[in-house]
């Protein structure tokens, strides 16, 4: 595949797609990089900013339980619009499905993997393209209130320690005694250690500027960067096909839409099961005193993370379908839901407010792989909160299968034709 001179087509310009470029343009691979949107406004600029190697995924045992629970609650930690969809309807019960113990700890095994390749990729990325984004290789905290959620935590240690994750668990004086952030109501945290933190905004902005400097093309706008279909003949992919008509060949494709894949995908037979789950981010200045450390606020599943000068508040998961109006209940909860936590925050500046699409599957794990009726086609989304801290290891992968053949991680749980064609 690798001698081709036609040029490797990304379309999405997120975190995988622009990830993608960078392993492509490492092996001397042209590629140009399609979106129907400016790259300034999606989920890999908005994240929470934690990168989270061995992130559980969604599918934990009990959650499609308590999201019933949470359901009709608008200012729950997962909320689904009631509407009549069928395919919402097919998402939730294949989801429901996958919320168990066994497949928890399958995906978890794949995961830790794909987690420690990821961390040598930020090395290697950063280093390369020269990216200033407030790295802090720190770790993060799992912040508790109550007694009981900190025992919660310190037994996830279980699940990870298999796979050479390490963590500690800090009562509420210890963890005060290193960051006086953190409110006297705090009952303790656990400290994962192989993680970081950062700001997603500068790392996107630096990786695309050096990419451009490469010679990488990127085309934005629905009709420069909108991608209407994808093109095969014979069982291989051909070119795709913009919204203004213009045809471009190619024998490569790499599709990283996000929650926009599905649509495209189904222009080739491949059935790509998302729900675009909206997350929102709140950011505050001026805090008299500004948290060491990034984490997660466990109670409220509110993450938090020191971006420069900067705190982002960050999350929930709002499945209501693309282009609804922002659940403005649910943007201003972030700081409500964070005061007990964290000192001083009604004394902060709210500058900047942002909400965008997480692409979900129905088992909790990405796709990423060559489409076998589609050759040439690589997949490459459903990521969902996992998109920022996968993005290296994703871009690695579809590199090592355009131009190797296979990649160096293969699992049948990443496999993008696991759910079949379209009906």
């Amino acid at each position: 595949m690798a001698g081709s001179e036609q040029p490797v087509i990304i379309i999405g310009g997120g975190i995988i797609g622009l990830a993608s470029a960078w392993a492509l343009h490492r092996r001397a691979i042209p590629c140009i990089v399609l979106d129907q949107e400016p790259i300034h406004d999606g989920a890999s600029l908005g994240n929470a900013g934690l990168i989270v190697y061995g992130h559980p995924p969604l599918t934990r045992p009990g959650v499609s339980v308590q999201g019933l629970k949470w359901m009709f609650d608008s200012k729950s930690p997962l909320y689904i619009k009631p509407r009549f969809d069928g395919d919402l309807a097919r998402w939730l019960l294949t989801f429901h499905r996958h919320c168990n113990k066994p497949h928890f700890e399958a995906c978890l095994a794949v995961l830790a993997h794909l987690g420690w390749e990821t961390a040598r990729g930020f090395d290697e990325m950063r280093s390369d393209a020269s990216i200033d984004c407030d790295w802090r290789p720190r770790g993060w905290l799992d912040v508790c209130l109550e007694s009981s959620s900190l025992d919660e935590s310190e037994r996830e240690i279980e699940h990870l320690s298999p796979f050479g994750y390490t963590a500690e668990r800090l009562d509420g004086d210890a963890l005060r005694g290193t960051d006086p952030a953190f409110g006297d109501e705090v009952a303790g945290a656990v400290r994962f250690d192989q993680s970081a933190t950062m700001d997603p905004l500068a790392f996107m902005r630096s990786l695309r500027r050096w990419l451009e400097r490469e010679g990488v093309e990127i085309r934005e706008g629905p009709r420069r960067g909108g991608v209407e279909r994808l093109l095969t003949e014979n069982e291989r992919v051909t070119g795709v096909e913009l919204a203004s008509g213009e045809v471009i060949e190619t024998e490569r494709v790499v599709l990283a839409a996000g929650s926009w894949s599905g649509p495209l995908a189904a222009t080739v037979g491949l059935n790509v099961p998302l729900q675009p789950a909206r997350g929102y981010h709140r950011e505050l200045t001026g805090l008299p005193a500004m948290p060491r450390m990034g984490g997660v606020l466990r109670e409220t599943f509110i993450a938090f993370t020191p971006m420069f000068d900067r705190l982002r508040l960050a999350g929930t998961l709002e499945i209501a379908g693309h282009g609804r109006p922002w659940t403005r209940s649910r943007l201003e909860n972030l700081t409500r839901a964070a005061q007990p936590y964290l000192r001083d925050l009604d004394e902060a500046t709210i500058t900047a407010e942002w909400a965008g699409y997480r692409p979900c599957t129905p088992d909790g794990m990405p796709m990423i792989g060559e489409v076998p009726w589609a050759k040439g086609l690589v997949v490459a989304t459903g990521h969902a909160m996992m998109g920022m801290t996968l993005g290296p290891v994703t871009g690695r992968l579809v590199a090592e299968i355009l131009c190797d053949g296979r990649p160096s991680i293969e699992s049948p749980m990443l496999d993008p034709a696991r759910f079949g064609r379209v009906d």
